[in-house]
């Protein structure tokens, strides 16, 4: 193995021989500038060698004060033709003035208010039953249970929706939907349940998810990309395959 040249080696080298050098360093630092610089938009190399970095917004900045701009469309709440609950606020009995009574039966609406809100956290627990009878003969009777319903205690396909919805729909992490689902609803779920539910809903799209890989296998034109994403701490590409439609 040839010994690295120091500047005290190089001290005792020619013109000729000290180009030769300079040359040949030269050579390599073009080949790793070549290198470093390459990336996916100048090379044939894949956008995942990039790398997951942060991309810089190509907006520019339009000078106007945060919230609704002069002009634009406003939208207000609508009032409900039919209210879920409906407080009436009683009259006095006696005329503040003349203290005479009034006529309350002749009272009428003079203004109306609603206020909006979501029902308080709760869970219903629907309980099946089957029945069972003997008849006279001896013959024993029994009713089923409605398909579904396989379990003692399970959770209903709301709850299993729910769960669904969180995780693929808002990309909320098993734990964290099955912490939500905790503090909107009382209702303890753990995210073991949480992925169960993921993978039932699953199984249920695969026969649809077969067909749309078909018609894209089909499709004339396809438009193929990838994304980014960190999962532990670490680079993962989604693969991506879609056509027009």
């Amino acid at each position: 193995m040839a010994k690295k040249r120091t500047p005290a080696h190089l001290s005792g080298l020619t013109r000729g021989e000290l180009e030769g050098v300079v040359l040949t360093l030269w050579e390599r630092l073009e080949a790793l500038e070549s290198k470093v610089a390459k990336n996916s938009l100048n090379s044939s190399q894949p956008p995942s060698s990039d790398g997951l970095r942060k991309t810089n917004s190509l907006r520019e900045p339009s000078g106007n004060k945060p919230g609704g701009q002069p002009g634009h469309k406003r939208s207000t709440l609508k009032r409900t033709a039919e209210p879920t609950v409906t407080i009436d606020y009683p009259l006095p009995r006696q005329c503040t003035r003349c203290l005479s009574t009034l006529p309350l039966a002749q009272a009428v609406v003079a203004e109306r208010r609603q206020v909006i809100d979501v029902p308080a956290g709760a869970f219903d627990v629907i309980e099946h039953r089957t029945l069972a009878v003997t008849c006279c003969c001896g013959q024993a009777h029994m009713s089923r249970f409605p398909n579904g319903v396989n379990e003692p205690v399970q959770y209903c396909r709301n709850v299993r929706a729910l769960a669904v919805h969180l995780t693929q729909g808002q990309m909320l992490p098993y734990a964290r939907a099955a912490e939500l689902i905790a503090d909107l609803y009382g209702l303890t779920v753990s995210p073991a349940t949480v992925l169960a539910c993921v993978a039932e809903a699953s199984a249920a799209l695969q026969p649809t998810a077969d067909q749309m890989a078909e018609h894209l296998r089909a499709a004339p034109v396809l438009n193929a990309d990838e994304s980014g994403l960190r999962v532990a701490g670490k680079l993962h590409w989604l693969h991506i395959a879609a056509s027009g439609r």
